[in-house]
This record gives structure tokens, C-alpha cells and sequence, in this order.
């Protein structure tokens, strides 16, 4: 085969190698990122180094746990909460080598170190196991809607995308504060016992709203099963339980891992779709269908089925010479949506 039949069959989109594709022509939505509960980045490397193993050897023991087969042990450990198995590994430095070495362990602290904050720090790791985590985070799709899904919902640790979230497709949240005003007579339930997320101050939804203060937040479908009333007459609370950020403040962003390859993906966009947004904003015509398209994050196998009938996508990806070079795309682009940056508002005690 001559060069000429060669470059032929590069400038077929078919033919377009994926991960090329994906260099070229898409990149990540980082605004979306940050219109949900997330730590300040800062704060990782110190986490991370507080939860590898130690480096020497230690001769401290579990006790009466050392008559019982190392591998039960690790079951155990797989069988507890969250913050139970972290309780755990504090103990001494055989219990930091135990948990360290329990399966599961080493991916979610490589690849969900920020939900693993996040979840430690808004109460819910009582409520959930290391086992739970690693299931969702080797979820792909949303599933709420089926599409990639970047995101964890806290209440129920379910993998979502940013469009059911900003949608208010997710399951109903309202404030723990209300129940008081729903709990029938005599029922014998407490609020304590309703699985909770302690929302983070921060700044949330695309609109950059920040919420300095921490209020509990639960499933509305909890209520039911608990015995406790559907209807309330109080405006206030009414109001309270309609608020659009509450979907925000209990999400957080979650790579999704392929546990059979050992890849890890964020979810793309498609430049060229925010190409073809700016022309039609420019000739006045644009509207909702471009708009949703600029905003679909796809998954690496998504985005290769759309990169072939994306006319924009195509022309970066010969603009580029077939992947040999990098073409200029629009400061949307280059900066990841609409946010350069956005500080973590987070006073001490939120901390």
C-alpha cells in the first residue's frame, strides 16, 4: 500500500484511531466538577499519604483477631461500613497493614480518593462499604438514564450524570429539619435512624451559588417505609424542600474504573460540538438541540460512535494534520466549560 492509499484511509472517520479521536477532538467538562460537593485538591496528597501502609515492620498484633485466617480477616474488613474499617485501620500499625491489604482497597484510594473524602466527610460512610464503592465505581452508565455517568449520588451511592442532576431527574432530597414536622404520632421513629448526607459548604449548580452553611439532607423515599407523613402545611418547609441546589450538594464526581483493563475515564465532551454551537450562535440560529448536544459527555466507546457523524469533530481531526498536531480550539475548550477556577469555600468547622 503506497502513502497516497494511506492518507486515503486516514481521512476515513471509521478508520480514525479512538484514542487519537478522543486527543484531538473532545475534552472534559471540568465546570461540572465543580458544580458539586467536592474537597479542596490540596488536601489529597496529605489523605493519601495518611492512608498508604507503613513503610517498616511492625510487631504490633490484632489480639484475639490473630487466631482467625488472614483471608477471614479481609472478608471482615469488606464487610464493614466505611468508617468502621477506618476506625479499624487506627488501631495500630497491623490494622493499617490488614485494611491496606483487603481487596478493593488500592483502586478506590487510586481512583476515588475525592468521592472517598467527600464521603467520610458528609456522614455517609456509615452507611455504605468499601465493596459498595468499588461496584460504583466500575459503573459506566447513569442509572438514572443510561448515559456515562461521571457522578455518585451520596444517599443511595448511585452512579449518575450531570444532566439528571441538573435536571432534578434524581431521586427526591429534602432537609433532615423537616422531619420533625412529618413524623406521625407514636410512630417510634427517630431522624437519627434515616440514613443522611451532611452537605459541605462550598459553591454549587452552574449558576455559582455558595452555601456557607451545612444542613442534613435524606431521601425523600425514606420517609414512607418509616412512618412518617407525606404531607406538611408549613409554607416554610415547603419552600425549603423545593430549593435546585440540593441535587448539587449531595452528588460528587466519580472516574468510572475498568476493572478488566485498568483504565480510568472522566467522561468527554465533543469539541466540535461547541464549534458548531458558536456558528450557530453567530448566524442567530442557535437552539435547545445544540445546546444539549455541547453539553453530552460521552464515555471513550461513545465518543468514537459519535466522532463519525460529527462533521465538526472530523474537520478538527484533519485540521490536525490526522492527529499530528494540536489545533486551536475555543477558551471554552482550553478552560473546560465555563469556570477557570473555583475556590472551595469551606470555613473550619466545615472542615
Amino acid at each position: 500500500m503506497d502513502l497516497g492509499q494511506t492518507a486515503t484511509i486516514l481521512h476515513k472517520p471509521d478508520v480514525v484511531p479512538a484514542m487519537e479521536a478522543i486527543r484531538i477532538a473532545s475534552y472534559h467538562r471540568r465546570d461540572f466538577d465543580l458544580a458539586v460537593v467536592r474537597t479542596h485538591p490540596c488536601d489529597h496528597d496529605q489523605i493519601r499519604s495518611a492512608l498508604l501502609p507503613p513503610r517498616h515492620a511492625t510487631t504490633s498484633t490484632l489480639g484475639r483477631l490473630d487466631i482467625l485466617p488472614t483471608e477471614l480477616v479481609h472478608g471482615i474488613c469488606l464487610r464493614l461500613d466505611i468508617r468502621s474499617l477506618f476506625r479499624f485501620r487506627q488501631v495500630n500499625r497491623r490494622g493499617q497493614q490488614i485494611v491496606r491489604a483487603t481487596r478493593l482497597y488500592q483502586a478506590v484510594i487510586d481512583h476515588a480518593l475525592e468521592a472517598l473524602c467527600v464521603i467520610l466527610r458528609t456522614n455517609t460512610a456509615s452507611w455504605f462499604t468499601l465493596s459498595d464503592l468499588f461496584e460504583v465505581l466500575c459503573t459506566k452508565e447513569c442509572q438514572f438514564c443510561g448515559a456515562f455517568g461521571g457522578f455518585l449520588f451520596l444517599p443511595s451511592f448511585a452512579r449518575c450524570c450531570f444532566t439528571c442532576i441538573r435536571e432534578d431527574n434524581l431521586p427526591g432530597v429534602l432537609p433532615l429539619s423537616i422531619l420533625k414536622h412529618r413524623i406521625k404520632p407514636r410512630s417510634g421513629r427517630r431522624p437519627g435512624s434515616i440514613p443522611t448526607v451532611r452537605t459541605l459548604p462550598g459553591i454549587y449548580a452552574m449558576d455559582e451559588t455558595p452555601r456557607k452553611r451545612r444542613i442534613a439532607v435524606v431521601l425523600r423515599d425514606a420517609v414512607n417505609p418509616l412512618g412518617l407523613s407525606d404531607h406538611c402545611d408549613n409554607p416554610r418547609v415547603q419552600r425549603s424542600t423545593s430549593t435546585t441546589l440540593l441535587p448539587y450538594m449531595v452528588t460528587t464526581a466519580l472516574p468510572y474504573f475498568d476493572r478488566g483493563s485498568g483504565a480510568v475515564q472522566r467522561g468527554v465532551s465533543c469539541s466540535g460540538c461547541q464549534i458548531a454551537l458558536e456558528k450557530a450562535l453567530d448566524a442567530s440560529r442557535v437552539g435547545s438541540a445544540a445546546c444539549a448536544w455541547r453539553d453530552k459527555v460521552y464515555s471513550h466507546d461513545g465518543f468514537r460512535d459519535h466522532f463519525r457523524d460529527c462533521q465538526e469533530a472530523r474537520r478538527l481531526w484533519e485540521l490536525s494534520g490526522q492527529g499530528l498536531s494540536i489545533v486551536n480550539v475555543s477558551e471554552f475548550v482550553r478552560r473546560g466549560g465555563y469556570f477557570k477556577k473555583r475556590d472551595v469555600v469551606m470555613s473550619f468547622n466545615g472542615r
